[in-house]
């Protein structure tokens, strides 16, 4: 799948927030591969949202419209919180058009978003990134060290174009950048990019460096985890 992501913590402009968003999905934000020359590269099948206050979640919501024409979406303009991450999905070809396919996934205390597609994984009830989510919900309930069972979970997976994701509880997030061998991976670098902005305030990380807002907006390095404490907005760069 072709996936927008973004995850905010602190005492962000919530209004300004979403409008970057939504010109994200929209493919009004930042130039990559895939839309260089398709203006109508968007991502409309479908998104979702989990929205956290006071180290709890307080929504977690999807639908299958697009976010900018949803009529829900305008409302979490006003939302009050500290957290929140949004997915917004554009269906690879052949790739059905279901809710269940809809993203953020949530299980057992964790939730998932992901921008990439997993070919190790047959497509039938249940989407490559589901199953890339329910492959890290299995070594995390055998390992205590968050990182070390996302390791343990990657070398697993042989075949894909990019493992970019966000897995997150109401503590702790970990943002990955991983691009794959595949063709795909290697052409498609800033599409297949994760960026974050350090502010005094706040914290962003997004698949792409919101154009709309000035800052020094860094690029997670391949193979690159990002660790942020969801409570101090501490980070932490960590080689896979």
């Amino acid at each position: 799948m072709c996936c927008r992501m973004l995850f905010a913590c602190g005492d962000f402009p919530t209004s300004k927030l979403f409008d970057s968003f939504k010109l994200m999905a929209l493919n009004r934000n930042e130039e990559h591969e895939l839309n260089k020359n398709n203006c109508n590269f968007i991502h409309g099948d479908g998104w979702g949202i989990v929205l956290g206050k006071d180290g709890r979640f307080t929504e977690f919501s999807k639908n299958l419209v697009e976010c900018w024409k949803d009529p829900r979406f305008p409302q979490y303009y006003d939302s009050e919180g500290d957290f929140v991450v949004i997915h917004a999905r554009r269906r690879s070809p052949g790739s059905p058009l279901r809710l269940s396919y809809t993203q953020p996934f949530g299980c057992k205390g964790w939730c998932f978003c992901h921008n990439g597609t997993v070919y190790d994984y047959e497509i039938e009830d249940v989407s490559d990134s589901e199953q890339l989510f329910a492959l890290l919900l299995s070594k995390l309930e055998k390992e205590t060290d968050v990182v070390g069972a996302i390791t343990d979970a990657l070398k697993e997976i042989k075949s894909y174009s990019s493992l970019n994701f966000i897995l997150f509880n109401e503590k702790q997030v970990y943002i990955l950048r991983k691009l794959g061998g595949t063709k795909r991976g290697k052409e498609y670098p800033k599409y297949y990019a994760m960026k974050y902005l350090e502010d005094e305030n706040y914290l962003i990380a997004s698949s792409e460096r919101l154009v709309h807002w000035g800052g020094d907006w860094k690029e997670l390095d391949n193979n690159t985890l990002l660790r942020v404490s969801i409570s101090d907005r501490k980070v932490e760069e960590i080689k896979i």
